[in-house]
């Protein structure tokens, strides 16, 4: 199934324009459509509240074909947009925290940034009015709604977006995002303090992104592993110079082998193993176990999947707990973060999209699966800055063990699930994300207390790039 976003631009200027020739009159659409909707509204009665005041626009609501409708107009306005009627698209222009959202006379679609977002019934043109189903007035402007019906009538409770947050000179950031057609969530922060915290997007048809959800962080399990296999040390139950041997003891060659390789991706273990849901984490180790070395041990560096799976195997050897339960009982429980964890098929996180070169569109991606100790976790922006505050004020591992993790090896910049660049007070440390149809990143500057953090779910991005252009506009 193919949703509507094209490579670029999505619902551009143009195409919105090529397709709308309506008569306009004194800025406003010409009177049209039907009757229904004003004797509809005689017989219900409708009461609304923005922010517990009286919303501008309640008087003007009606009902038609089961669905609450509002003006665009006063609707925006409730809810802090600024609107106007442009002209050349034919369309009502809304703009708010730095989007632009688009409304055309007569589609169920209402374009968020240039991606196609669609509404439970199409925009309705009532003496010159131009009048939008509630759900697709309150979605694009990411405002929560109560809806209660009683003998009275129907009481809508709207509350407009908390979540969102652009700092004063942050919204360069803001427009290269949406230049960049970024789909996810955005988080800047310098010395835990959230300057930025905002969403792009799709999270479905029908729903956008928002700043608080909960999405795939690929990749960025990693830096998770490589906390565990570290705590374990700090514990005294292994040390990273011990060799894959002494705690897989079949594993081929596992003698010339350290923790300290996988953790570096210096090992020469490298595959691309089956990833079929369900598979207990030994049977990868097996398929591992069967592979050749591409270098000699400590001598090059090649990125490795099948590295962190054997660490991930090793925690739970090392521990006695599953790897979802030690990640979750030693560091995410005892920082709070407590919309992070293991994913399932259950967590609720946002539709993911990869681009499908032969339609140019985006299609949509299912469920998937990774291995512990690789992909497999989820989490959110305010959580990931919990991680990184919890990791700069030492609540996970001392100063020396950090040290050592954020140490690379000669032949890449890389050291313990962290790359890095710069040093002294200079350093930053950083790493990316991906899965089918999410790409992710973060970056840290360890002298400056500067984060930013970037969950999509589009893949194919790169977000080690996209970090440090966002940390350069923003810092």
């Amino acid at each position: 199934m193919k949703n509507q976003w094209k490579k670029a631009g999505t619902l551009s200027r143009a195409a919105l324009g090529a397709g709308l020739l309506l008569a306009l009159t004194a800025g406003t659409v010409q009177p049209a459509l039907a009757a229904g909707s004003a004797a509809t509204a005689a017989q219900t009665k409708i009461t609304a509240e923005v922010d517990g005041q009286t919303a501008l626009w309640q008087d003007k609501a009606y009902l038609y074909r089961s669905l609450t409708y509002v003006p665009v107009r006063e609707g925006a306005v409730s809810l802090g947009g600024a609107v106007k009627w442009d002209k050349k698209l034919g369309a009502a222009t809304v703009t708010m925290n730095g989007d632009e959202i688009v409304y055309r006379p007569g589609t169920d679609i209402v374009s968020v940034n240039g991606f196609e977002l669609k509404m439970p019934g199409a925009t309705r043109n009532v003496a010159g009015v131009l009048t939008v189903p509630l759900r697709g007035f309150t979605e694009p402007f990411k405002a929560n709604i109560k809806l209660s019906k009683s003998a009275d009538g129907i009481r809508l409770a709207l509350t407009t977006d908390s979540d969102t947050q652009i700092g004063t000179g942050l919204e360069d950031v803001d427009d290269y995002l949406k230049k960049e057609h970024f789909s996810g969530s955005v988080l800047v922060a310098k010395d835990g303090e959230v300057l930025m915290r905002k969403a792009y997007g799709l999270a479905s048809d029908t729903t956008l992104v928002r700043p608080t959800q909960k999405m795939r962080l690929g990749s960025l399990t990693k830096a998770f592993t490589a906390a565990s296999i570290l705590k374990l040390q700090e514990d005294g139950k292994l040390s990273v110079d011990d060799t894959l041997a002494q705690h897989i003891p079949d594993y081929p060659r596992g003698d010339e082998i350290t923790l300290a390789m996988l953790l570096s991706h210096t090992s020469g273990i490298a595959l691309n193993f089956p990833r079929v849901e369900g598979t207990p984490l030994s049977e990868t180790v097996k398929e591992i176990e069967a592979s050749k070395l591409k270098f000699v041990p400590g001598t090059d560096y090649m990125y490795s999947n099948s590295g962190y799976v054997l660490l991930a195997y090793i925690v739970e050897q090392t521990s006695g707990m599953s790897y979802a339960d030690f990640v979750q009982s030693r560091i995410l429980d005892p920082l709070g973060m407590e919309n992070s964890g293991t994913a399932t098929r259950q967590t609720p996180t946002p539709t993911s999209y990869a681009y499908d070169l032969q339609s140019l569109t985006w299609s949509k991606v299912g469920y998937y699966f990774s291995p512990a100790g690789t992909g497999s976790l989820y989490s959110t922006l305010d959580d990931m800055l919990t991680w990184a505050q919890g990791l700069s004020a030492g609540k996970v591992l001392s100063e020396e063990t950090m040290e050592r993790m954020y140490t690379p090896t000669p032949y890449k910049n890389y050291g313990f699930g962290w790359m890095t660049e710069g040093e002294g007070a200079d350093k930053v440390v950083f790493h990316n994300g991906g899965g089918d149809g999410y790409t992710t990143g973060i970056r840290r500057g360890l002298g400056d207390g500067t984060v930013v953090v970037l969950l999509g779910n589009l893949g194919g991005l790169d977000t080690n790039a996209m970090t440090a252009k966002i940390r350069e506009l923003a810092f």
